[in-house]
């Protein structure tokens, strides 16, 4: 998956559109061969978001961080009404998800811009939604967290899915050093829902 974060030229006949449902939602998505889960909304995003559905009351501003092609803050605009930043570093996923949401009909809830990582990011969050990039590696998928909290209002709450055999004990003790709690909320398949909630230190 390194290739995702180099920025390629594509033709026409790269792109391709297909159809998938999450949530009780039928939803429809434009796509490429560069992007991550091209043809599906892959099992981790769909723990994820099933996960939010039953354990969670979104509501006001949230952050997709990493959005690929869109499937979670789509999913969640159907689900609750909410607005979203979404990001990516690859320019192809952003514009990608610019028609995504436009297919969707939901693309006056969302704005989307290329950011690497909270580069580019200067407000704060009520909620902050990522099946993150295990590959990036340990320090800079350590880092995002760290500035997650950096980028969340007081009370906000930072949701994401990782599985057990990519780390999910050390990601959730780092997660615990910064937020002074995290929680699992739920678990799919191997994939494991953590939230956590920025608290007011004293």
């Amino acid at each position: 998956m390194q290739h995702y974060f180099i920025d390629k030229e594509h033709s026409d006949s790269d792109f391709f559109d297909f159809n998938d449902s999450v949530l009780g939602y039928d939803l429809c998505f434009r796509s490429c061969d560069s992007i991550f889960s091209k043809n599906k909304i892959d099992d981790g995003t769909r723990a994820l978001l099933e996960a939010i559905s039953k354990k969670c009351d979104l509501s006001g501003h949230g952050l997709d961080l990493g959005c690929g092609l869109g499937v979670i803050a789509i999913a969640l605009i159907k689900k609750y009404g909410v607005t979203f930043d979404m990001v990516d570093i690859n320019d192809t996923a952003v514009k990608l998800s610019k028609t995504n949401l436009i297919k969707n009909n939901v693309q006056h809830n969302a704005i989307v811009y290329k950011s690497d990582g909270f580069s580019e990011i200067e407000e704060e969050f009520d909620f902050i939604v990522t099946n993150p990039p295990i590959k990036t590696g340990k320090q800079l998928l350590f880092q995002m967290m760290i500035d997650s909290y950096a980028h969340l209002k007081e009370n906000g709450i930072m949701i994401l899915v990782i599985r057990k055999d990519h780390g999910m004990e050390s990601l959730k003790k780092h997660l615990f050093s910064i937020y002074n709690n995290c929680e699992i909320i739920d678990r799919n398949k191997g994939y494991y829902i953590l939230k956590c909630i920025k608290n007011k230190k004293d």
